[in-house]
């Protein structure tokens, strides 16, 4: 059975696995150009996790194997594609004729970086053979004139290759990453909401003023840490704080955020087993398959005080356009005490959302107030604070 489908039908099963073992029942466990192993591997590699992309990239440093620097490199560049660069991958030997990246990552057809995966620096790097790359790219109408080259080294004392670079004609093409700060990155866009906040990472992997970047990552990925802890766990309260007239009720407590990420991570296997599809997580609250087609936001609430009205959440207009981009498209409210979830189709949502207060703030950020209430027989229903309407929400209950 392919690994795909291995993995597909009984995800348990991998992911357990380390990356040596998941390599080899891949096709014939031969990696290789145009071959079912790289195929399956790539495939394999679209759907798993962060957590287990970050593992396996430590595999491929710490505890090497036969071919770990080509699965690095599909690795790599994985994680470029949840950095949400259009990644093409390279081939793993040169060939002649060819131009011998390890990866291209574009956004759209302005931007493109090309990207070198290294195990080590122990040795010199031909700056001025894989700058021929990159003339041969232009030259070719595959990248624009101004496409950099990133290389994604794995271990932290590159000084060597820093001084190479700074010291070649090179130096303004041509930039130096780890791989673990580029793990960071990943986890901070997958932490993030703002569109702003993406181009602000991919623009960090581009030649500027400094050659090493790790420096800069660690600065971007530890306040962005800051700020994820306060974030959603304070946007129910704030609405709490808005539509309740009654000061008792406010509160300045707040739910531990990986307390938070535990009941979204439950919310997404019960969704998956249900839809029978893997989900990948895009931003913190942004779950797609690998197609785009199926789509789900997923917002979590604390009970609160009111019995009437126990539950509060934020519906972002950055959410609605990526639910709007995909064919089946769920909003999904969890509840921290409850066992089940709500999940309803945007075009039921839509509907609804026209009927719901809104904050606008003075910085020009706004989202919609998503209440649960309770009806006559206790059971909860969606409702709106601006017309008094209830819609019940048994029908869209997911088990989890």
């Amino acid at each position: 059975m392919p690994l795909i489908d291995i993995w597909r039908s009984n995800p348990d099963s991998i992911k357990s696995y380390a990356i040596r073992q998941v390599l080899a029942i891949a096709g014939d466990g031969r990696i290789r150009d145009e071959s079912n192993c790289a195929a399956e591997l790539r495939a394999y590699l679209r759907e798993t996790t962060s957590e287990k992309l970050a593992a396996y990239a430590l595999e491929c440093l710490e505890d090497g194997f036969e071919d770990s620097g080509f699965v690095l490199q599909d690795v790599v560049n994985e994680i470029g594609r949840r950095l949400e660069f259009e990644v093409e991958n390279g081939r793993y030997r040169g060939r002649q004729g060819t131009e011998g990246f390890d990866g291209i990552w574009r956004v759209g057809s302005d931007q493109a970086i090309i990207v070198e995966v290294k195990t080590t620096d122990s040795y010199n790097a031909r700056l001025d053979h894989v700058a021929e790359y990159r003339s041969s790219l232009i030259k070719n109408g595959r990248v624009p004139s101004d496409a950099s080259i990133l290389f994604v080294v794995g271990r932290k004392d590159t000084g060597a290759l820093e001084a190479q670079i700074r010291g070649s004609r090179h130096a303004w093409d041509m930039r130096v990453c780890g791989t673990d700060s580029l793990v960071k990155l990943m986890r901070v866009k997958e932490k993030s909401t703002e569109e702003s906040t993406i181009r602000q990472i991919r623009e960090l992997l581009r030649p500027f003023e400094y050659t090493r970047i790790d420096r800069i990552v660690d600065v971007v990925f530890d306040t962005a840490a800051d700020v994820e802890q306060s974030s959603e766990a304070a946007a129910g309260e704030d609405i709490a704080i808005v539509e309740s007239r009654d000061i008792s009720h406010r509160t300045s407590e707040r739910t531990n955020p990986s307390d938070i990420d535990l009941m979204r991570d439950r919310i997404v296997s019960a969704l998956q087993k249900k839809l029978g599809i893997v989900l990948v997580r895009r931003r913190r609250a942004m779950f797609e398959d690998i197609r785009g087609k199926n789509r789900a936001c997923i917002s979590i609430s604390k009970r609160y005080g009111r019995e009437y009205q126990p539950y509060w959440y934020a519906y972002h207009p950055a959410w609605n356009e990526f639910l709007e981009g995909g064919k089946d498209a769920l909003f999904i409210l969890g509840c921290m005490d409850r066992d089940e979830a709500f999940a309803i189709p945007l075009s039921v949502f839509s509907t609804f959302l026209p009927k719901l207060n809104q904050t606008v703030r003075e910085d020009g950020a706004r989202y919609w107030h998503v209440v649960i209430t309770t009806n006559e027989d206790g059971k909860p229903a969606l409702y709106s604070s601006r017309t008094g309407e209830r819609l019940d929400l048994r029908t869209f209950a997911l088990p989890i």
